[in-house]
């Protein structure tokens, strides 16, 4: 198939556990199309342990420029997005007015309260978000670690890819959701990301946003009907918390939209959610808005696309 010449391209590269996962987003005549979507295996997850071992930065590296090359992508510019683990995310409510410099102050000064190191050891954002209330604003902490983005870097620097941005997935897969179905404003939407050990959960609903991670692995389930049990349970059980804790309302049906992704989803969880509550639940597709312009040759790519999300979400920003 021809397509007409890419005005720009960006590479999105994810890990969950050792998946790889990469999509190239381009744009072409003003309309983002993705061009190349691919995934492989690493020889080590990407922890802080893992980090701290100098032999895989060769080895991260090596693994992105193969499945770089064997899949065809183009592009000399990447996006990563980072596991929410490896971040630090806090909500801050401000019940006052501040200038630029009072307010930096002020996050500084929350930053400071909650990182186990000092604040100079991380690279710390934050955006400030209104809520209903004219007299409050939350604002919304970003920690990492420095010595992650330098890893990074290093990585990065021994690829055929110049690393243009650091994302985090918990904001990529808000993106797509944002990006590729039909939503309001205040809307009651929850995101679920299902990881291999652990699940995610955020909230967006008049600008608001919160994430709850709870970890299972050790408490897992081997058989597939008790597994599905336990995990819609979680799931059904912290999504009513956060509804609560937050006055979003009183149970999950109070939400208007769930939508599931990440590397752990299976037909019988969405099923269980279905059954147990009335409200609009989807597998996230990313691929749903932006033309995915040629038959991926892996076919996990179209049997799940729903893992794709944060690969997908991170390259929509940075391009």
């Amino acid at each position: 198939m021809n397509f007409e010449p890419a005005e720009d391209g960006l590479v999105g590269i994810s890990i969950s556990g050792t998946q790889l996962r990469m999509a190239e987003v381009v744009d072409r005549v003003a309309k983002k199309h993705i061009s190349r979507v691919a995934s492989g295996q690493l020889k080590a997850s990407f922890t802080s342990e893992s980090i701290s071992k100098r032999e895989n930065i060769a080895s991260l590296a090596n693994s992105i420029n193969n499945l770089y090359d064997a899949n065809g992508f183009e592009s000399s510019k990447a996006s990563f997005s980072l596991n929410s683990q490896n971040v630090l995310i806090r909500k801050i409510p401000i019940d006052f007015p501040l200038d630029d410099a009072n307010l930096k102050e002020h996050v500084m000064w929350e930053a400071s309260q909650v990182l186990i190191s000092p604040p100079n050891d991380y690279i710390i954002d934050y955006d400030v978000q209104s809520e209903s209330s004219e007299n409050e604003n939350v604002v919304i902490l970003v920690a990492v670690r420095k010595s992650i983005v330098n890893y990074l870097k290093e990585v990065f620097a021994a690829t055929k890819l110049q690393l243009q941005g650091i994302d985090v997935d918990v904001f990529a897969a808000q993106r797509v959701v944002e990006n590729t179905y039909d939503l309001s404003y205040d809307s009651k939407v929850s995101l679920v990301d299902l990881h291999p050990s652990k699940i995610q959960i955020s909230v967006l609903h008049n600008g608001f946003f919160l994430e709850q991670e709870i970890a299972y692995n050790s408490d897992l389930p081997k058989d597939k009907a008790e597994k599905t049990e336990f995990l819609s349970r979680i799931i059904s059980k912290e999504m009513r918390r956060i509804i609560l804790d937050n006055k979003l309302g009183k149970s999950v049906d109070d939400m208007e939209e769930i939508f599931i992704y990440g590397d752990n989803v299976d037909e019988s969880i969405i099923e269980a959610l279905v059954k147990a509550h009335d409200v609009n639940l989807h597998r996230v597709n990313p691929f749903d808005k932006i033309t995915l312009e040629t038959t991926p040759v892996d076919p996990d790519v179209t049997k799940h696309p729903e893992a794709y999300v944060a690969s997908v979400g991170t390259a929509i920003k940075g391009l």
